[in-house]
């Protein structure tokens, strides 16, 4: 099936870190309440580094360096991407943040006290902002994005057909962001490069997975229906849109609330051993959302999967069945934990 890439509602990905903006995967951010956050707005016409469609998936494309292959990325700590030696010549550094698997912050101060917020994002999905790329840092093509007095995203290409990228994000309402990003921009090249930011994958983690090549093709058209479209976004997420209903898995690490209570309207499903939690919508798109926790770490720490079905209301099925069958296919492809 062909590799397009998925729109995304602007800034909201890549604001993330700075933000407690709902559904961006901030749970880990939520955590560290301590932390100064603001919300940042758009300027107008202005995309952010993490959306528009790109060409392709993530798992297909060559990188500009073989470092930055996919695979490797997806093994990436971000966290270690945050140098403390380069933190420390723009200030004082706080402690790292993770946000799932891709997401890193440091809510830190400059040399003057005044706030700092720093993020790592590995693995963007890129699309114009490959063409757009008019810089060069650490030997790789780079491109600048501003929000006048509160950020600068500064993204440096790994892949160009897809276009993937590692952002680093700077929130800094007393200085230009983006000097401080570039700098953090080089490191962070020079870093992912070595093997020292490189992960060991848990028995049974989701981190190596490539979840648009994971179901079958049999699972996805019962799913989507007819011919659907792919739309891989980012290293861990992915979408098959049909004309009438869509099916998306989304491969999560960060938070798992106490007894696994991730919404109040939840309801326990069992799919054939595995204890799943199920969640209706039924707003102008209805949805049905499945997770079930595949790992738990310390301090409710763990991976999580969700399978979404959804499509328009004058759509007629039953999406839970559809989430649910989905799921059970998808399971045997899962490693055990």
């Amino acid at each position: 099936m062909p590799r397009l890439a998925r729109r995304v509602p602007a800034v909201a990905a890549a604001l993330c870190a700075l933000t407690m903006l709902a559904g961006c995967g901030s749970d880990a951010l939520a955590k560290k309440p301590p932390f100064p956050r603001s919300t940042v707005q758009a300027a107008k016409g202005m995309t952010d580094p993490s959306t528009d469609p790109g060409s392709g998936s993530t798992g297909s494309g060559k990188p500009v360096d073989p470092a930055f292959a996919v695979d490797k990325l997806r093994l990436v700590d971000p966290c270690k991407l945050l140098d403390a030696d380069t933190l420390k010549e723009l200030g004082k550094p706080d402690e790292a943040v993770p946000g799932g698997f891709t997401r890193c912050s440091n809510f830190m101060k400059d040399k003057a006290g005044k706030d700092l917020s720093i993020t790592i994002e590995v693995g963007q999905t890129l699309t114009s902002e490959v063409e757009k790329a008019d810089k060069k840092l650490a030997g790789l093509n780079s491109y600048e994005q501003v929000l006048e007095g509160s950020a600068c995203f500064v993204t440096v290409i790994t892949q160009e057909d897809p276009g993937i990228g590692i952002t680093v994000q700077v929130g800094y309402k007393d200085g230009d962001g983006c000097e401080p990003g570039r700098k953090i921009a080089e490191s962070v090249v020079k870093l992912a490069k070595g093997k020292a930011v490189a992960r060991t994958a848990a028995k049974g983690s989701l981190i190596t997975l490539d979840p648009c090549e994971l179901p079958s093709d049999a699972a996805v058209a019962d799913a989507a229906k007819e011919s659907p479209r792919v739309y891989p976004y980012g290293l861990h997420n992915c979408s098959w849109v049909g004309s009438d209903a869509e099916v998306t898995l989304d491969f999560r690490g960060g938070y798992v609330p106490k007894d696994d209570k991730f919404d109040p309207k939840q309801v326990d499903v069992d799919l054939g051993g595995v204890k799943a939690y199920q969640v209706e919508s039924s707003t102008s798109y209805p949805s049905c959302t499945l997770r079930w926790v595949q790992l738990k770490g310390q301090d409710n720490d763990g991976e999580v999967v969700e399978v979404k079905s959804a499509g328009p209301k004058k759509s007629e099925f039953d999406r839970c069945a559809k989430a649910q069958a989905f799921a059970k296919a998808l399971l045997p492809k899962i490693p055990k934990a």
